[in-house]
């Protein structure tokens, strides 16, 4: 099994995660995204990370990259047995994908300083939704989205949260005070032994991010 993937991309990482929960073995292929070579991009039709090769079938897109994962490799499994959950758990990641990430990104790619207030607390009402109707809804008190045991839905939103210092350094946000299942929910991730294996420290996405900011 070969996984491509560049260090700096949240999608990339998503999967590096799901591996290491699992304890599937992979090669791991670092690509290089101003110099992609040959070989990832008869891999990944769209030259994005992450992409993963296994039995000579090529599988693209970090969603559905880690959900044939999971049923492919049905042991310590990372959805919910039960269908109703397993929806609610690809409907979070739906709104990680399509509302989350376009606001997280927002904040630190705008221009107008005069904006920045205004896209922060746009963010702001993203994570107060994750908080209530998310996490409060259904972690049952226990320290994951789901409960008392990690799942794809923690895999899909915590990288984001590990580059939050680049955000904090250029735009200075940070987890608002009004959400602290989500502060508690991202320490909690930060300390396990697959999100410790692939961490980089706030230096890296600050130096990484920084034309994002420029």
């Amino acid at each position: 099994m070969e996984l491509f993937t560049a260090r700096v991309c949240p999608y990339a990482h998503r999967t590096r995660l799901a591996l290491l929960e699992k304890g599937v073995p992979f090669e791991h292929i670092e690509e290089d995204l101003k110099n992609k070579s040959e070989r990832f991009l008869k891999a990944s039709p769209y030259g994005k990370v992450p992409a993963l090769v296994h039995n000579g079938q090529t599988i693209y897109e970090s969603p559905i990259i880690n959900e044939y994962l999971d049923e492919t490799f049905p042991e310590k499994p990372l959805m919910p047995a039960d269908p109703v959950l397993r929806a609610k758990a690809r409907i979070w990641i739906h709104y990680c994908d399509t509302y989350f990430t376009s606001d997280f990104y927002a904040v630190i790619q705008n221009k107008d300083r005069a904006k920045d207030a205004e896209l922060k607390e746009k963010l702001n009402a993203r994570l107060r939704v994750a908080e209530e109707e998310g996490l409060g809804a259904l972690s049952g008190g226990g320290p994951y989205w789901l409960g008392s045991e990690v799942s794809l839905v923690d895999l899909a939103w915590f990288p984001f949260f590990e580059r939050l210092p680049a955000w904090t350094h250029y735009r200075d946000f940070t987890i608002p005070s009004d959400c602290p299942r989500i502060a508690a929910w991202a320490e909690a991730m930060a300390g396990r032994a697959s999100a410790r294996e692939v961490a980089n420290d706030a230096a890296y996405y600050i130096e990484g991010y920084a034309r994002y900011a420029a």
